[in-house]
């Protein structure tokens, strides 16, 4: 850990045990000695405030604005489709920030949504929230520009999609003069975030949220961390998926980042309930985030196989730990199981798991050549393994080790995750 880091975390611990040394209100003689104690409250108030200055100053240039476009062709109907959700959603009050007006940018196409993203390769790899990006009537935007810190903008392709978790991972590729390598000179816009552990994360610490919308506004809001997912695995409680901050996020800031305060990415701000185009959702107050334990490892995987589908066995899982804090510990040792490998703990039928007869208790404890420790390395195995692909699974039940054979599928729609 930075001496710079250490110093911001000493400051934050100790502007809030300032807090409770403000004098309560005192007569007019009392008045003169309250001075040095308001004096040092202030001035410590005054270093956790650079603090997090210093925060902003790191991630900023790290975060990013994409726009979405559709071909002036299909436009129309594009924007009447954006207009009839917009009417069912109606919403109460709009965010504050408003659509960008048409440009002469990239003739041809017309401009429908926005969202926020952050770098995290200095050649120009951006995750972002895919529901920012959809056409509001479903499909992928036929043109996508990311605009940097320093108003730099380049047209973009999308790489892959994980439609499940609504992420989306973005490679810009046409830079204003040509190609450039992380090193050339002048590419230092691309300033990549490094990625925290989201699963040191603890209730009660300093969070801080960022954005980038299409036109001038930006957004950067300090929380309070909430809880971290109760579930690695999405395939079935996707609500569990999620860790908590206490923010509120305007909606053209999701897909931006969630920072310690290190700096580090520990999550990437989404709504709960994803609508193509970016709708919006009641503001509670409270916000939720993809965890970066798991984003890690999806977005590795997208970058290496460039898939746009979920792919799916049928069932979901849980960690070893997660088991023993659902059953209690002692209950957990006492279950009959391998030495490593993760428990499954729901299966959907129909789907490949079912009809292969896996059942629910079971635990995987590979995945062809894969050995599976945490949900982390199915997902990953699974992603890289991809639609279509017919894997071996490597299963035990009470004391029975036996191997299944199944096909990878497109996870089906009306397999949606609670």
């Amino acid at each position: 850990m930075t001496h710079s880091t250490l110093r911001i975390r000493s400051l934050v611990l100790h502007v809030a045990a300032l807090v409770f040394s403000f004098a309560p209100t005192r007569a007019p003689a009392q008045a003169e000695a309250a001075t040095p104690a308001t004096s040092a409250a202030r001035t410590s108030a005054a270093q956790v405030q650079q603090a997090f200055v210093e925060i902003a100053r790191t991630v900023r240039p790290g975060v990013v604005t994409l726009r979405a476009f559709a071909r002036a062709a299909i436009a129309p109907a594009v924007e009447a489709a954006a207009h009839a959700e917009a009417a069912a959603r109606a919403p109460a009050k709009p965010s504050g920030w408003q659509a960008e007006p048409e440009t002469e940018d990239y003739p041809g196409f017309k401009f429908y949504a926005a969202g926020s993203g952050f770098l995290v390769d200095a050649g120009g790899e951006v995750l972002t929230c895919l529901h920012a990006l959809e056409q509001p009537g479903g499909g992928l935007p036929d043109l996508v520009d990311v605009e940097t810190y320093d108003g730099t903008r380049m047209i973009a392709e999308i790489v892959g999609t994980e439609p499940t978790v609504n992420l989306a991972l973005v490679q810009c590729t046409v830079f204003p003069s040509g190609r450039q390598p992380a090193d050339a000179p002048g590419a230092s816009r691309m300033k990549a975030l490094r990625f925290g552990d989201s699963d040191a994360m603890e209730s009660g610490q300093w969070v801080l949220g960022f954005g980038d919308p299409s036109g001038p506004d930006k957004y950067m809001g300090t929380g309070t961390f909430i809880a971290r997912p109760t579930r690695d695995c999405y395939q079935d409680q996707l609500s569990a998926f999620f860790l908590q901050v206490a923010l509120t996020v305007p909606r053209e800031a999701y897909g931006g980042p969630i920072v310690n305060l290190d700096g580090e990415v520990i999550g990437v701000l989404a709504p709960r309930h994803a609508t193509p185009g970016g709708g919006n959702e009641p503001r509670t107050g409270i916000e939720y985030a993809m965890p970066s334990k798991i984003v890690q490892g999806l977005y590795q995987s997208i970058r290496q196989v460039r898939s746009f589908q979920s792919p799916w066995l049928g069932f979901s899982v849980m960690s070893r730990a997660e088991l023993a804090a659902a059953r209690g510990i002692d209950a957990f040792n006492a279950l009959e199981k391998p030495r490593h490998g993760i428990l499954i703990e729901n299966v959907y039928s129909p789907s490949p798991a079912a009809g292969a007869g896996i059942q629910p208790g079971d635990f995987l404890t590979g995945l062809d050549d894969t050995s599976i420790f945490a949900p982390v390395d199915f997902q990953k195995a699974l992603y890289l393994a991809g639609v279509g692909k017919r894997v071996r699974l490597r299963l035990c039940r009470g004391t029975t080790q036996f191997e299944q054979e199944l096909v990878i599928q497109r996870r089906p729609a009306e397999a949606t995750p609670r």
